[in-house]
């Protein structure tokens, strides 16, 4: 349709500038022959020239010598000579021509390198007439409307440029609209979205400006706008995260103690809180790395979210420490939901560890009762439980960590048990507390349980370690002391733990402690775990005699083990 337009334009254009120039040329040979006139008749060329000059800029330059040409021409066929008036009017004809055309290509660089600027600049621009219909469309505006330049042009701006709130019960005013109304500039909110014509909506920032002519008056409207759907994203990624924990997606301490202020009220009363604190996290991240502790806080959220009704407000308040705000909630009522939360957390699976959480709760009843007070009492509460599930929960956490040990290496409970035994004949021999004898069994059992960290392919390598490997290997006195010292009633066994590579003589390591500065517990398991991995294969070398094991225990009394301690087993506990 625009193609067929512009041809009619052209044949329009055509028609005209060949009709003015026949009139042109028969007016100079009326006015020349029949009244004898040279003069007049040139300046209806310049008619000619403008006009064709402003449609058809390339050919105003030759018209004009043709034009100077003819009138030369019908001055000498009149005076039957050459004069230099018409000389001078035709090089005045070429003048205006040339100024003409140099004046035209300059309008026309100016308006292509400003069309050029409009379509590169980084925002979208369209520009409209004062019928609201599209007149120019750039490069980015046709990227984000789904049209073409072409293709719009004409069309109504409501119909190019859709434009709604982000909310669909709200409304946004169209800023042309606006600017026609008003005659001065606007810009839209930042709910502002378009659709394209293919169903893609962007968020969108724009400003509208009317187009002045110049007298002042206005003559359309240009818009510019530009898409912020990412930035509109990043900023509500970050309101999120500004209220919610990244990890679990509940909402976070922050926005928990400002609803706690708003919920505090007569008309959600009673008002309950109930606070969870996850067991043992410290030694599920020693043990099984801090992705596995990740999991267990991620599975701990997932059964908060799953007990939070739509009024009720569910937080990660800490590292480990979950609160639950239960408005209009009595205390009977909470604690069925303690219940049911205890029943989801012994079933919640978890791929390393265990899940454990230790619940406290308590119910705001009276205005006068200070919410933070029942926020404490809850607190304290949770407390006691964590307590009394302590060493349960200790416990079920390290059978847990052995059995991910004896699962990579089987060999390793055998060996486990075989320390025990020797070390509690080595301690009865000595003449330890059942209390002591006690410690020194868990001690002996667990002394090993840094290998968790281990990969099984390096405990069970055949092949002569490399200096890095035994790094790594010798590493393992030191994490399992980390896992098992989490609390005073292990700190003697996480001591055991770590020293049990100790030298007598001060050569062995972590620490590279010698003499009496070794924990007595862990001399004991340090002999007891050298003696039965002598009598054990080991990947790297065959198991030897009892005979031969008892040998390398003497030839080490003094320097690898403690000589009083090496002289009990060899006569005391084996030669028995």
């Amino acid at each position: 349709m625009e193609k067929f337009q512009a041809t009619v334009n052209h044949q329009i254009r055509i028609t005209i500038v060949g009709l003015c120039l026949l009139g042109t040329i028969f007016v100079a040979v009326y006015f020349n022959y029949f009244k004898g006139i040279d003069v007049v008749y040139t300046h209806l060329f310049y008619v000619v020239i403008v006009m064709v000059g402003l449609w058809y800029k390339r050919y105003v330059i030759q018209l004009a010598m043709f034009l100077g040409a003819f009138h030369i021409v019908m001055d000498y066929l009149s005076n039957g000579a050459f004069l230099m008036a018409p000389l001078l009017r035709a090089s005045i004809l070429l003048f205006v021509a040339s100024g003409i055309y140099f004046l035209i290509n300059q309008l026309e660089c100016s308006h292509k390198n400003l069309d050029r600027v409009m379509k590169s600049v980084g925002d979208g621009i369209i520009v409209v007439d004062l019928e609201q219909r599209v007149t120019m469309l750039n490069r980015v505006a046709e990227e984000l409307t789904g049209w073409t330049n072409d293709e719009a042009r004409g069309k109504s701006f409501n119909l190019v440029f859709n434009l709604s709130h982000e909310n669909a019960e709200y409304e946004v005013v169209n800023p042309v609209d606006t600017v026609l109304k008003t005659d001065h500039s606007t810009a839209s909110s930042n709910h502002a979205i378009i659709t394209d014509r293919y169903g893609n909506r962007f968020h969108i920032e724009d400003s509208a400006t009317p187009v002045k002519d110049g007298e002042g008056a206005t003559t359309g409207v240009v818009l510019i706008f530009r898409d912020i759907s990412e930035r509109t994203a990043q900023s509500e990624r970050i309101a999120y995260l500004s209220y919610h924990d990244h990890l679990t997606g509940l909402y976070n301490r922050r926005y928990f103690e400002e609803e706690l202020k708003r919920i505090d009220g007569r008309r959600h009363f009673p008002l309950s809180i109930i606070i969870g604190d996850i067991n043992n996290l410290k030694m599920i991240n020693d043990a099984f790395g801090h992705l596995a502790g990740d999991e267990v806080i991620y599975a701990s959220g997932k059964v908060f979210k799953k007990f939070c009704r739509p009024n009720d407000v569910a937080a990660r308040w800490g590292g480990d420490e979950f609160v639950l705000l239960l408005p209009n909630t009595d205390a009977e009522a909470t604690a069925q939901i303690v219940e049911r939360l205890n029943q989801a957390v012994a079933l919640a699976p978890v791929d390393q560890g265990i899940l454990s959480i230790a619940f406290g709760w308590d119910t705001k009843k009276q205005l006068s009762e200070e919410v933070m007070v029942v926020f404490k009492n809850a607190e304290n509460m949770m407390y006691k439980h964590k307590l009394r599930q302590k060493p349960q929960v200790r416990e079920d956490t390290i059978r847990t960590i052995m059995g991910s040990l004896y699962q990579k290496n089987g060999a390793e409970k055998n060996h486990g048990d075989n320390v025990s035994r020797y070390a509690r004949q080595i301690g009865v021999a000595l003449e330890l507390s059942e209390a002591e004898l006690e410690t020194l069994n868990w001690a002996a059992r667990l002394h090993d349980i840094g290998k968790v960290t281990v990969d099984p392919a390096l405990l069970t390598k055949k092949e002569a370690l490399t200096a890095a490997e035994w790094e790594t290997l010798r590493r393992h006195p030191e994490i399992g002391y980390h896992i098992t010292n989490n609390s005073a009633e292990l700190s003697e066994i996480a001591l055991a733990i770590l020293g049990h590579h100790e030298w007598w003589d001060g050569n062995g390591y972590p620490k590279g402690l010698s003499g009496r500065k070794i924990p007595l517990l862990a001399r004991i398991i340090g002999l007891a775990e050298a003696y039965d991995a002598l009598l054990t294969d080991q990947p790297y070398r065959p198991a030897v005699t009892t005979s031969q094991a008892l040998a390398v225990i003497v030839q080490g009394s003094g320097t690898q083990f403690d000589p009083t301690i090496a002289a009990v087993f060899v006569n005391r506990v084996i030669g028995v």
